[in-house]
């Protein structure tokens, strides 16, 4: 057999044909890669923040008070993989399946899917929390506004409307079944001097939610401040009185409530107390009297009750 002198080696060397040229490159790549980690020292790490996912809840059963969000993680393996990871590149999973309700422990797990090559779990700190599971309880609760600061001078909140002025919350069985409504966030009333709308959500508790959809409805009628104002001696009007009979209870004493301007121009006789008796079986002498009061108006109070007539 000939022996091939160097210079034809080379000669031969680099005029063969070379296959798939890209897929050796990245072969030979690769294996310098790998060869350069593996001649990496090893070392041990300690990488705080970790954060941990919560699987396997069981249905109706609900996580009550703070919880465990992150653990530390100490791993080995090659210095530069190592030294590279950050906490969220990681994950730890705190299984909760088949937890019934109660003060429970549960273990916590790396998942490896996240974990690199060549790189271990050495200790998780901590390596299982204490979770206190509890029954969802669903309930429907009134909402009430919750309104703050002072309209502008001289006027006043009249009315709140809220709509829906109930809505369902879920929540833990503790927490939800001692709540008898829930409030609206804060609404300023800072300034105010005119009706308005807005929409507004609700404060619940932690761990619960709303169930009801879309947000709450709220309404607010502003107006002129009112004022209450008595009247001694309003005259009292039979106003189908026949040619016999007469009124034995002839004025009442009022008292009415309404915008200031509007109630402080108001005279006695502009407050029409009124008696019908046409419809009345005849032995009825005590009558409730019918008060026609200015719009915007309102009767607080009317003394007597009752007014007599005699028939």
């Amino acid at each position: 057999m000939n022996s091939l002198s160097p210079a034809r080696f080379f000669h031969r060397l680099r005029h063969a044909r070379v296959e798939n040229k890209g897929l050796k490159a990245l072969s030979l790549l690769l294996a310098v890669l790998l060869f350069i980690v593996s001649r990496q020292p090893i070392i041990d790490l300690r990488l705080v923040g970790v954060p941990i996912e919560y699987r396997g809840l069981s249905p109706g059963v609900k996580i009550v008070g703070s919880t465990e969000q992150t653990v530390i993680v100490r791993l080995s393996g090659p210095r530069d993989i190592v030294r590279s990871l950050t906490p969220n590149q990681l994950l730890v999973i705190a299984d909760l399946s088949g937890k019934e309700p109660g003060d429970r422990v549960v273990q916590l797990k790396m998942d490896e899917s996240f974990l690199p090559d060549n790189v271990k779990v050495m200790q998780l700190e901590p390596a299982s929390i204490r979770i206190k599971l509890e029954p969802n309880l669903t309930k429907r609760l009134r909402v009430e506004a919750q309104l703050s600061g002072k309209v502008a001078e001289g006027r006043e909140i009249y009315g709140v409307e809220l709509y829906p002025r109930d809505v369902e919350i879920e929540g833990p069985q503790s927490v939800v079944s001692k709540m008898e409504r829930v409030l609206t966030e804060k609404v300023s009333m800072d300034g105010r001097d005119a009706d308005f709308q807005t929409s507004v959500e609700v404060e619940i508790p932690q761990d619960s939610r709303v169930k009801t959809q879309g947000r709450i409805e709220l309404s607010v009628k502003i107006g002129e401040e009112r004022l209450v104002r008595r009247f001694a001696a309003a005259p009292v009007r039979w106003i189908d009185k026949g040619a016999t009979g007469w009124l034995l209870t002839k004025t009442v004493r009022l008292e009415v409530v309404g915008p200031k301007s509007v109630v402080e121009s108001l005279r006695e006789d502009d407050l029409r107390v009124e008696v019908k008796t046409s419809s009345l079986p005849p032995g009825v002498t005590n009558l409730t009297p019918q008060v026609q009061l200015p719009a915007n108006i309102e009767i607080r109070n009317i003394i007597p009750r009752e007014v007599k007539v005699k028939r």
